[in-house]
């Protein structure tokens, strides 16, 4: 996947290269990480990566597999910490392949007739 600019800086508009779906509480798909301790509840996806609603933190730049729980089928991808705030952490797909990717982009297109784009 393309790299995504990531720091919004003075003066430079930011331009997302994916959509992104920002879902309602009832909504929200489960989270946990690949042998790390991560459990949330993703309340912003696209094909670019995701935020995460949790209790946990890591530091900027972190590699780590997410193990996502859609209807459509499990997805597990390698991401990367690119933005930390208090209640969440926004991470950037790096590897999403196969039948994962599938059963995301499958999701995404529900959110999409459900009218969730953010």
């Amino acid at each position: 996947m393309p790299s995504v600019p990531h720091v919004e800086q003075p003066g430079r508009r930011y331009t997302r290269h994916y959509e992104r779906f920002r879902l309602p509480e009832q909504n929200e798909i489960p989270c946990e990480g690949v042998g790390i301790s991560l459990q949330g509840y993703v309340s912003v996806i696209g094909l670019g990566g995701l935020f995460v609603r949790t209790t946990e933190s890591y530091e900027f730049g972190k590699r780590l597999t997410l193990r996502l729980h859609c209807e459509e089928g499990p997805v597990e991808a390698k991401a990367v910490v690119r933005y930390a705030a208090p209640g969440g952490i926004g991470f950037e797909f790096v590897e999403l392949r196969g039948h994962h990717e599938r059963n995301l982009r499958n999701a995404l297109l529900r959110f999409a007739r459900l009218g969730f784009k953010d």
